[in-house]
């Protein structure tokens, strides 16, 4: 019988690894309003009407920005997860906690897991993950898109529009 401790706590550590990251997002919240606005009515402004549809469409265009971002964010993190748990797998640290023991003991034989007269490791499966995740999280800070510039730019190409149609 196979044990899924091994497996398991790489896991565990590797979930709330991504819990903690996902908390210390840097995502921005959706704009409700341009940076510089357009002149409403008026010579030269626009009508209240294209303003308005204006602002939903670029509103709808930082919205899809926001949730690319947040496809950006979980998917360099669960990159980062299973390389850096993949990695750790492969290391093997040498445990602190004084001599291996003698004798017949659990599934690794005599002498613990490492076998008689070999040190016990630890498996860094764990910590790899979390520092996977954290390389992860940060790398895709690079990829995101800011949300306001997104608004900003829809904005004012609709409200261009309008104007070269008056």
């Amino acid at each position: 019988m196979t044990s899924t401790t091994g497996f398991a706590r790489p896991l565990i550590a590797s979930a709330m690894g991504l819990a903690i990251l996902t908390g210390c997002s840097g995502m921005q919240p959706t704009p409700m309003m341009p940076t510089y606005p357009a002149q409403v009515g008026g010579r030269g402004g626009v009508s209240m009407e294209a303003d308005s549809l204006c602002r939903q469409q670029a509103y709808q265009a930082a919205e899809q920005a926001k949730q690319d971002n947040v496809n950006k964010e979980v998917a360099f993190t669960a990159i980062g997860t299973i390389a850096g748990a993949v990695i750790g797998n492969q290391i093997q640290a040498p445990s602190r906690h004084g001599p291996p023991p003698r004798g017949p003991r659990g599934p690794g034989g005599p002498g613990g897991p490492g076998g008689p007269g070999r040190p016990k490791t630890h498996d860094m499966a764990g910590a790899g993950a979390l520092a996977g995740a954290a390389t992860g999280a940060a790398l895709s800070q690079g990829t995101l898109q800011n949300t306001q510039q997104v608004y900003d730019v829809y904005y004012n190409n609709c409200i261009e529009r309008y104007r070269a149609y008056r």
